[in-house]
């Protein structure tokens, strides 16, 4: 969490290429989604606050967020939105992830208050969606297909996105282990500018490669071991290292 905590204050002047910058949005959430990106060697990942020059990133992603109306009146405010829309006319790629998604949209309805007073807040405009706030909070297991590549992720989120537009994402093929015929996220006809409410996409390799052919950086390896596998492997070490020094069974005996 050090990465979120100390974020670059804004985009370096000179930064080194190929680059993919992450706004740190207040509320960011599911920050992990980007652990596998910060493993492919010769590919840079920064967590940015500031809005600057964006020309040099070969991609924004704008992340999950716990208070989806807050953060986007925050991009607004923070000179974000602008910078996001001139990068984006530009020809840049940026990638909305959850509540990053819905604020990619063009308005967020809250008619229940459920983060806040209730009412609307006008959306960035780079996709062609509307997004209603309600409850209950959805929570699947979700294993979806892109362009021929089979990935799961996991939804965690209140609200329903509506496409006014654009194309869908994936498709959907199961959702807690229950078969599905639906789609997920927005995409525009150029391929540039898409949104999702699948979190941990990059812990698949082949979806991550898919999304870094898209962005035009085919030619980056991605490690043997990633993803999930390389967070189950340490939290596998961190388990043994635990059990080695630590009297596991008195502390079981405290817990009965």
């Amino acid at each position: 969490s050090v990465v979120i905590e100390k974020p670059l204050g804004s985009a370096p002047e000179n930064i080194r290429k190929p680059a993919i910058a992450v706004i740190r949005i207040p509320h960011i959430s599911n920050f992990t989604d980007f652990d596998p990106l910060s493993e492919i060697e010769g590919l840079n990942l920064y967590f940015v606050e500031k809005a600057g020059n964006l020309n040099e990133f070969s991609a924004i992603i704008i992340p999950g967020s716990k208070n989806t109306r807050f953060d986007l009146n925050w991009l607004n405010d923070t000179g974000w939105a602008d910078r996001l829309k001139n990068y984006a006319k530009k020809g840049g790629c940026i990638l909305g992830i959850c509540g990053g998604y819905q604020m990619m949209g063009m308005f967020v309805h809250d008619p229940h208050g459920l983060e806040g007073p209730s009412g609307v807040t006008r959306g960035l405009g780079l996709l062609p969606v509307v997004t209603t706030l309600k409850a209950p909070k959805t929570t699947t297991l979700t294993h979806f297909s892109w362009n021929g590549k089979t990935g799961r992720g996991y939804e965690i989120h209140m609200g329903i996105t509506e496409l006014l537009g654009g194309n869908p994402l994936f498709s959907i093929l199961e959702q807690n282990s229950i078969p599905r015929d639906v789609n997920d996220g927005c995409i525009t006809k150029d391929g540039k500018i898409m949104g999702t409410y699948i979190h941990g996409l990059f812990d698949m390799p082949e979806i991550t490669e898919t999304w870094l052919e898209l962005i035009g950086l085919k030619d980056l390896g991605v490690p043997g071991i990633k993803g999930l596998c390389a967070r189950e492997r340490s939290y596998n070490l961190l388990a043994d290292h635990f059990e080695r020094y630590i009297d596991t069974d008195s502390i079981t005996e405290l817990c009965i």
